[in-house]
C-alpha cells in the first residue's frame, strides 16, 4: 500500500530524497579529499556537531514530531 498526498507518492519521495542525500554526502566527501585548500578532514566530533545542529533545525521546523538524534547515529 502506498501513501499519497495529492499526486505525490510519499514512500517513493522518501527513497528518492534518501538517495539524493547519500549521493550528495559522497560528492562532498570526495571533493573535500581532493581539494588541499580545504584543510584537514572533518573530525568525528565536528560531524557529530553538524548532525546535532541539523536535528535542532528539524526540531524547530517540526516541533511536535519527537525528532531525536540517537547516540552513535551516523546519518
Amino acid at each position: 500500500m502506498s501513501i499519497k498526498i495529492g499526486d505525490v507518492d510519499v514512500a517513493s519521495q522518501i527513497l528518492e530524497n534518501e538517495f539524493r542525500i547519500l549521493v550528495l554526502e559522497q560528492v562532498v566527501d570526495a571533493l573535500l579529499r581532493r581539494i588541499p585548500i580545504a584543510g584537514p578532514a572533518i573530525s568525528q566530533q565536528e560531524m557529530q556537531d553538524i548532525r546535532r545542529r541539523a536535528v535542532e533545525q528539524l526540531k524547530k521546523k517540526y516541533p511536535n514530531s519527537g525528532i531525536e538524534l540517537k547516540e552513535g547515529q551516523n546519518g
